[in-house]
C-alpha cells in the first residue's frame, strides 16, 4: 500500500471511530436514539455554551470588595463624560436632549450580561447619531427608536448566526474614508451652536452654504464662550500627558488631579459654563447665551418601539409599517455595520492581544442592547472609544461599571433635568466638535501613499462621496469600488513568460505569481496563446504553479483544454511545482495531455 492510500486508510477510520462514539451519546439510557431537538437543548443548555452566550457567569463570582470600589471610580469617571456627551449627541442626531439620556441607561445594564469585555463602554456615539440625524429630522424621535429596534434585531440575528464575517468586505481604507467624513459632517452641524446661529440645512455642503449665508447674523457671547470651550477642552486633554515625577504623597494627588480634570475636561466645560449662564442670563436680553432650554425630567416610558409615525404636532399617523422600512432602507443596513464594526474594533483594541475577543459575543451584546433600549425611548447605541478609554484608565475590574455608570444617567435624568436648561448650546457643540474632529484620519494617507497608493481610491471615494452625497452613501460607493478593484486584480493576476530558445526547440516557460480563480481565465489562455504565438518550433510548455495555492473549475478546465490543444500537436505539456490544493483540483478535471510534478 501506498503512504498515500495508507494516510487515506487512516483518515478513513478515525472518522469511522468518532461517528461511533457520536451515535453512542445520541443513543438514550434506555438505548432509544435522541431527538434533533432533544439534542439540540441540551447543546444549548450545557455549561460551555452557557458561559459563552451569558458572560457575566463567567466573573460574577470573582467580585471582591476591591474590584467594586475600582469599578465604583471607573463607571462614576464614565459618568461624568457621559452624561454632557449623551445631551450634545442628542443634538447631533436631531433629537432633543433627554434623548440622549435616556439612549445612555439600558446599555451598561444589558452588557454586564452579554458583554465579553470588562471595559466596553456602550451609549451614544457621533457616528450613530449623524446617521440617525436625516431621519430623525424629518419624521422626529420616533423613527429613532424604530431604528434602534431594527438594527438591533439584525445585529442580534448577525451575532447568533455568526454572520460577522459580512463585515471582512468593507476594508480600512473604506472605514477611515467613511470616519473622516462623518467628522467633518457631524462639526459642520455645530456650526451655528458655536457661533449662536438659527438656520435649516441638509448635509455637509447646505450646511456650509447656509452658514455663510447667515454669517452675519453672529452673537458674540456664543461664539466666545464656543471658542473658548474649544481652547479649554484641547487644553485639559493635553493636560493628560503631563506626567508628574516622585512617589511623593503629594506627587501622587498632584498626578491624580490631573488624570482627573482631563479625564472630567466635558462636564467640568459644561457645568461651569451653565454656572455662567445662569449668573448672568436675561431672558429678555438677545445679548445673552443660546441656551438648551427645557428638558423632559424623569426616566423614559416603558413602550413598545413604533411601527408607525405620528406627526407630532397633529398626531396623524405619516408613515405606516411597510412604508417606514422603505424609508430607512439605507439607515437600516448602515447603523448595523457602523455599530458592529466600531464596538468588535474597540473592544479587540482594548483586550491588550491577551484575550480572544468573541466578535459574535460582542455584536449579540450591542444588539440586545439596541432591542431592549428601544423599549426605553434609546436610539442606536454601540461602544465609545473616548469613553472606553476613561474606563480602563480609571482602573475597571469587571463590567459592573457599566451598570454604575447607567446608575448615574439615570440619577441625572430623575434629578437634574431642570438644572440642565441653563446649558449654553456653544459649550454642548465645542464638547461635539472637540471629541469628533480627532476622527479624522488624515494620518493614514502617507503610509497608504508608501505602501499601496491604490487604497487611496476607496478612500478619497468614501470621503468625497460622504461630503456630497451622504454617509450612508458614501460607505456603500467606497465599498463597492474597492470590491471591484480587488475583483479587476484577480482579473488580471501577474503572469510571467519566458521562451528558452535550443537548436531541437523552443520551451514556453508560464509562471501565474498568484493564485488564478474564474474572473482570470480568459486572460490567462489568452496570455499563454500569444506567448506560443510569438515563437517558432515550439516543442515543450511549462506551467511553473510554485505561487498558485488556488484553482476553481474555470481555471482548472483551461488548463485542460489548453494541455489538450497543443499535447495534440505533439507538443509536450509540463506543470511543475504544484501544491496539493491545486493538484487535487488539476486532478478532478482531469487533463489528458499534461504531466504534472508536485512541489
Amino acid at each position: 500500500m501506498s503512504l498515500r492510500n495508507k494516510d487515506l486508510y487512516s483518515n478513513y477510520l478515525e472518522e469511522k471511530y468518532n461517528m461511533k462514539l457520536y451515535k453512542e451519546e445520541r443513543q438514550g439510557r434506555n438505548g432509544r436514539k435522541k431527538s434533533f431537538f432533544q439534542t439540540k437543548r441540551e447543546k444549548i443548555f450545557r455549561k460551555k455554551t452557557l458561559y459563552s452566550r451569558l458572560p457575566i457567569l463567567q466573573w460574577v463570582s470573582k467580585i471582591t470588595i476591591a474590584s467594586l470600589l475600582s469599578d465604583l471610580i471607573a463607571g462614576f469617571s464614565v459618568g461624568l463624560t457621559l452624561v454632557p456627551q449623551s445631551l450634545a449627541y442628542a443634538t447631533v442626531a436631531g433629537l432633543p436632549p433627554q434623548y440622549g439620556l435616556y439612549s445612555s441607561i439600558v446599555g451598561g445594564f444589558v452588557y454586564a450580561v452579554f458583554g465579553g469585555t470588562k471595559s466596553l463602554a456602550i451609549g451614544p456615539v457621533a457616528l450613530l447619531a449623524i446617521t440617525v440625524y436625516p431621519m430623525a429630522t424629518k419624521y422626529g424621535p420616533e423613527v429613532a427608536v424604530f431604528l434602534a429596534f431594527v438594527s438591533g434585531l439584525i445585529e442580534l440575528a448577525l451575532g447568533l448566526f455568526n454572520l460577522g464575517f459580512f463585515l471582512d468586505f468593507i476594508s480600512l481604507a473604506v472605514i477611515d474614508g467613511f470616519t473622516s467624513a462623518a467628522a467633518l459632517t457631524i462639526s459642520s452641524t455645530q456650526l451655528k451652536s458655536l457661533f449662536g446661529l438659527s438656520y435649516k440645512s441638509e448635509g455637509f455642503l447646505d450646511t456650509l452654504i447656509q452658514f455663510f449665508k447667515h454669517i452675519k447674523q453672529i452673537r458674540l457671547a456664543d461664539t466666545i464662550m464656543g471658542m473658548t470651550c474649544l481652547v479649554l477642552l484641547f487644553s485639559m486633554r493635553a493636560l493628560g500627558r503631563v506626567k508628574v515625577s516622585g512617589d511623593s504623597t503629594m506627587g501622587k494627588v498632584m498626578s491624580k488631579s490631573i488624570w482627573f480634570l482631563s479625564t472630567a475636561r466635558n462636564a467640568i466645560c459644561v457645568f461651569v459654563c451653565a454656572g455662567i449662564a445662569v449668573s448672568i442670563y436675561d431672558p429678555s436680553s438677545e445679548d445673552t447665551f443660546k441656551l438648551i432650554g427645557n428638558i423632559t425630567a424623569g426616566l423614559p416610558p416603558f413602550a413598545a418601539p413604533p411601527f408607525q409615525i405620528r406627526n407630532i404636532s397633529s398626531g396623524e399617523v405619516v408613515l405606516q409599517t411597510p412604508e417606514l422600512f422603505t424609508e430607512t432602507g439605507f439607515s437600516m443596513i448602515i447603523l448595523p455595520l457602523v455599530a458592529i464594526l466600531e464596538a468588535v474594533a474597540i473592544a479587540k483594541a482594548f483586550s491588550g492581544g491577551m484575550k480572544k475577543v468573541d466578535a459574535s459575543q460582542e455584536i449579540i451584546a450591542i444588539g440586545a442592547s439596541n432591542v431592549i433600549g428601544a423599549f426605553f425611548s434609546s436610539f442606536p447605541v454601540t461602544g465609545s472609544f473616548s469613553r472606553t478609554a476613561v474606563n480602563e484608565a480609571s482602573g475597571v475590574q469587571t463590567p459592573i461599571s457599566g451598570v454604575i455608570t447607567s446608575v448615574i444617567v439615570v440619577l441625572a435624568a430623575q434629578f437634574l433635568t431642570p438644572y440642565f436648561f441653563y446649558i449654553p448650546k456653544a459649550s454642548l457643540a465645542a464638547v461635539i466638535v472637540g471629541a469628533v474632529i480627532l476622527m479624522v484620519e488624515y494620518h493614514v494617507i502617507i503610509p497608504m501613499w508608501r505602501t499601496k497608493k491604490s487604497d487611496l481610491i476607496p478612500f478619497a471615494t468614501t470621503f468625497i462621496s460622504g461630503l456630497l452625497f451622504g454617509l450612508e452613501l458614501g460607505i456603500i460607493v467606497g465599498t463597492l469600488v474597492h470590491i471591484f478593484m480587488m475583483s479587476f486584480a484577480n482579473a488580471r493576476p501577474p503572469i510571467e513568460t519566458e521562451a528558452i530558445r535550443k537548436q531541437e526547440g523552443t520551451t514556453v516557460v508560464i509562471q501565474p505569481r498568484e493564485s488564478l480563480m474564474f474572473p482570470a481565465a480568459d486572460y490567462f489562455s489568452n496570455l499563454v496563446k500569444k506567448a506560443i504565438s510569438k515563437e517558432e518550433n515550439v516543442t515543450c510548455i511549462i506551467f511553473d504553479l510554485a505561487y498558485v495555492n488556488r484553482l476553481d473549475f474555470a481555471t482548472a478546465k483551461t488548463f485542460k483544454d489548453l494541455s489538450d490543444n497543443y499535447g495534440s500537436s505533439g507538443v509536450e505539456v509540463i506543470a511543475v511545482n504544484v501544491m496539493p490544493k491545486t493538484l487535487t483540483v488539476l486532478e478532478g478535471i482531469q487533463p489528458k495531455k499534461i504531466n504534472i510534478t508536485i512541489s
